[in-house]
């Protein structure tokens, strides 16, 4: 069984967390994620990692840790978490999502895909 795979940045700042929301057009609407996307053919999931942070957020990665592996079976993925604990440049949305800071206490306010709430789960238990 074939998986495509996921690289997800949660970049932290101090006490909060960059989240964004999908534009209303897209399937994922409605729904705050953490900014990431899929590994190309032949990538390297590091480089995908640094690439889409790159496309969609903005920054350089300069460190970062893995964090989380789930794989998703009904959906045939297979999602990489990694924590941006250090990058160069301005955080904000370059495709047009909106974006938000959010204290990690909140983040289980907000509508989340539901297999993100694992990766939640444990990042309120870490901080």
């Amino acid at each position: 069984m074939s998986y495509t795979k996921v690289a997800i940045g949660i970049i932290l700042k101090k006490n909060k967390v960059y989240i964004t929301k999908s534009n209303e057009i897209k399937y994922n609407a409605n729904i705050w994620e953490f900014p990431g996307g899929k590994v190309k053919e032949n990538e390297n999931i590091i480089y995908a990692l640094k690439r889409e942070l790159l496309e969609e957020v903005g920054i350089i990665i300069l460190k970062f840790n893995f964090f989380q592996y789930k794989k998703i079976f009904f959906k045939k993925l297979k999602l990489y978490f990694f924590l941006i604990k250090k990058w160069k440049g301005q955080a904000h949305s370059k495709e047009g999502y909106k974006y938000s800071w959010i204290f990690f206490k909140k983040l289980k306010f907000c509508k989340f895909p539901v297999f993100n709430f694992i990766v939640i789960k444990k990042l309120k238990n870490i901080y």
